[in-house]
């Protein structure tokens, strides 16, 4: 079933940022749908840390707070779905749902996040925004002080391993394959304790996304209560958009955006 409704802005992604950008939008007194699918990229993080005033709330409570005080304004309207297409008409756009809901506007924003990809090893999604993180900031206090793994290689390593050394002395580089580090790198490396493993990792084992051991190709087993991992993204933006449009945002600047076509 079909329902056609017209509104001044629709916003295409329903987390923080479409909620901020809808309650700007409602205190303006525009019409304004938000279009979100519920799936935010850190559904799987227990709790939100070095963020003011929310430090260590889960991430989905701070979501859902935020809708509400976003849909205390009367002209914004949220609409629970994923937006699979989108079409340029001569007044503006049209979105279809992937419920055959069809919505119109005059303008559109785009605020999906990111969709990171993960690497083909077992438990790693299982325990991705856990305890395999990404970031020291976020996440690193929690582990202060633990055995710790860093799944990188070259310069992203290092980078890694000058921010996580501060909070953990026990640090481990897993780089999959052979070290990319100059003769220097490797003597900063074993001054600071560092080890190096090179063989490929195989799966990691975990209890309901917390890491026990990384299970490497060769049998090995090692135990680890973090691991960092600095894993590639993209822009989530599902829509087959007609004609195809330029999207412009600021990680488009930075990197090349495909759409579904």
């Amino acid at each position: 079933m079909k329902d056609d409704r017209s509104y001044e802005v629709i916003i295409v992604g329903g987390s923080y940022a479409g909620l901020s950008a809808a309650m700007a939008l409602g205190r303006s007194l525009r019409n304004v749908l938000i279009i979100d699918r519920g799936l935010p990229c850190n559904r799987q993080t227990p709790h939100s840390h070095n963020f003011i005033t929310h430090d260590g709330e889960k991430p989905l409570s701070i979501a859902k707070k935020a809708r509400e005080e976003v849909l205390n304004y009367p002209s914004v309207k949220f609409q629970k779905g994923l937006a699979v297409s989108g079409t340029k008409t001569a007044t503006g756009y049209e979105i279809t749902t992937e419920n055959g809901d069809v919505f119109q506007a005059k303008k559109l924003i785009f605020a999906t996040g990111v969709e990171d990809i993960m690497p083909s090893i077992q438990g790693f999604s299982a325990c991705w925004g856990i305890s395999v993180i990404h970031c020291p900031y976020c996440h690193g206090y929690e582990f202060r002080k633990g055995k710790t793994a860093i799944m990188a290689n070259g310069e992203r390593a290092l980078h890694l391993a000058g921010l996580v050394h501060n909070l953990s002395s026990d640090l481990t580089l897993l780089t999959s394959g052979k070290a990319s580090f100059d003769v220097k790198q490797k003597a900063k490396l074993k001054l600071h304790g560092i080890s190096i493993i090179e063989e490929e990792i195989g799966k990691i084992q975990h209890k309901n996304g917390w890491v026990q051991q990384v299970q490497l190709k060769d049998g090995r087993e090692l135990a680890f209560d973090a691991v960092y991992a600095a894993i590639p993204f993209r822009l989530d933006i599902m829509l087959k958009l007609t004609p195809p449009l330029d999207i412009l945002t600021p990680l488009t600047r930075l990197f090349s955006v495909q759409l579904m076509t």
